[in-house]
């Protein structure tokens, strides 16, 4: 694989926009590398930083990769609060969270990130991105068993459909890569079509 050019630190960037840098750092490294030989010295060269820089943001690289799991994890949280409260028909809602859902893991920033094992956090740091995803899942059942009290929906085990559906969206970034052929939006109009479309009553 062509190794992926180093990044620009914007000197006036907000701290919020320097984490973003950072982890998309983290995520072209992991591509190349893996998460095996990954060093905090290698994001700071492909940031063109001395390593103390990120240690102002994160305390070690477990810390690095635990932030940005949950980074990713509060780009689909926020689709499901919007979604909620939005008055439109549940397959509408649901094929929008999923969109998103599907952009925030097969963005450059994230899509490597993901694909790393959860055991390389520590248990705390597992239980509160656990409990986070579990909070997203349990939004999308709702979703799926409110389509369902509306006729618009089969009649499944709401438990059952939402595993499938976030199953098949959590092995995307095995196959996934930024410069293939399609682009993120095409995947996420894509896919969100097609999984929801299994669910709804023809």
């Amino acid at each position: 694989m062509r190794p992926a050019p180093a990044l620009r630190w914007k000197r006036r960037a907000s701290p919020e926009e320097r984490r973003r840098e950072i982890f998309r750092s983290l995520g072209l490294v992991l591509r190349e590398r893996g998460l095996a030989s990954l060093t905090m010295q290698d994001i700071a060269d492909r940031l063109g930083l001395t390593k103390g820089n990120l240690y102002y943001y994160f305390e070690d690289k477990q810390d690095l990769l635990y932030q940005c799991h949950l980074a990713c994890m509060a780009v689909s949280l926020d689709a499901l609060r919007r979604e909620r409260s939005r008055q439109r028909p549940p397959a509408e809602r649901l094929r929008a969270i999923l969109r998103q859902h599907i952009r925030a893991i097969t963005d450059e920033v994230y899509g490597a990130v993901m694909l790393t094992d959860l055991e390389s956090l520590t248990p705390r740091q597992r239980r509160i991105y656990v409990a986070q995803r579990d909070r997203f899942e349990h939004g999308v059942r709702a979703l799926i068993r409110e389509g369902m009290e509306r006729g618009d929906f089969k009649k499944v085990d709401a438990r059952l459909a939402g595993f499938a559906i976030l199953g098949a969206i959590n092995w995307i970034p095995k196959w996934y890569h930024p410069r293939g052929e399609l682009t993120s939006v095409q995947v996420a109009d894509a896919l969100a079509d097609f999984l929801v479309a299994a669910l709804e009553v023809r």
